[in-house]
């Protein structure tokens, strides 16, 4: 038995369990975000457009995209009144060769990109049989695929910089199944999934380039309109200013999946050690099921 290669290693685990526990109460140290040059999809509205307002009073140089010129084009001229640096790009992310050719367009006028938030997304609302094949595809493209077109637009000049930050915006519903969401809960799934493993790449290329996914709860945005949460004093609608604020600490702390509410953390747990049939009736109590009944939504993409 080699000591250096079969030992040591989980010693260092165990000090690095030690170490965040210890930590843990105290605060952590925040980066300066001032200068940074971030590309934001779905920046024309809801999370997204807050984002793009609180990054570029922060110091960011912000690009927006998004598939809404009108809306996008609002969103630029608010920052730029407020005194902001923002460009805006009209940028349909399911669509490839235009992901390619808008990430070339973006570092022309604002230079190297050393951010990338993934915020794009689209939701249908329906039960498995009742949803357009069209609709499956095309949710998966905007909140799942579009991130490996993003992310091979950018990361490249990260990572010969040895710098940056690539956030998915996935959700909670990557981790919790809902009924009449079976296309975005897995399509937010492979969002998530995509952003720990692109981490563990990262991490044994020895990167100094940071990954974040952020999976909330339900968002009072138009997106999720109609959605209720069935025990509101326990998780409640989340308010967008809460969820943009948090995701923007989370970039600042480099920290790398961030369930919110942090009530989530534990229902994961509870999740991998309960019996099915438990976890159903905990999540009929919890109103998971019937979330859905009287959803509008936008329909749109973000």
């Amino acid at each position: 038995m080699d000591f250096s290669e079969d030992i040591l290693p989980i010693f260092i685990s165990l000090f690095q369990i030690l170490q965040s526990v210890i930590c843990w109460p105290f605060p952590k140290a925040k980066k300066n975000l001032n200068g940074e040059v971030v590309v934001i999809t779905g920046a024309g509205s809801g999370i997204g457009a807050l984002l793009a307002a609180k990054l570029a009073k922060m110091g960011c140089v912000v690009v927006a995209w998004d598939i809404n010129e009108e809306a996008l084009q609002s969103v630029i001229q608010q920052i730029k009144n407020a005194g902001g640096k923002a460009f805006g790009f009209k940028c349909d992310v399911s669509d490839r060769e235009q992901v390619y050719f808008t990430a070339k367009e973006s570092a022309k006028v604002a230079g190297d990109v050393t951010m990338l938030i993934n915020n794009a997304g689209i939701v249908g609302g329906k039960n498995l049989l009742e949803t357009d094949d069209e609709m499956v595809k095309k949710t998966f493209e905007v909140n799942a695929i579009s991130h490996f077109w993003t992310t091979k637009a950018f990361l490249p000049k990260m990572m010969e910089k040895n710098h940056g930050h690539i956030v998915s915006i996935a959700s909670s519903l990557g981790y919790f199944a809902a009924p009449k969401l079976t296309d975005n809960c897995s399509s937010k799934a492979a969002a998530a999934h995509f952003a720990d493993a692109l981490s563990v790449e990262l991490y044994k290329a020895k990167s100094s380039v940071n990954v974040t996914w952020v999976c909330p709860y339900t968002i009072s945005t138009g997106m999720f309109k109609g959605v209720f949460a069935g025990r509101p004093w326990m998780c409640n609608v989340l308010k967008p200013e809460f969820v943009a604020d948090q995701i923007i600490q989370a970039i600042q702390e480099n920290r790398n999946k961030v369930f919110l509410p942090k009530l989530l953390d534990i229902l994961s747990l509870l999740k991998e050690v309960l019996p099915r049939e438990a976890m159903m009736t905990f999540l009929s109590w919890f109103g998971v099921l019937d979330a859905m009944n009287d959803f509008i939504g936008r329909k749109k993409q973000a």
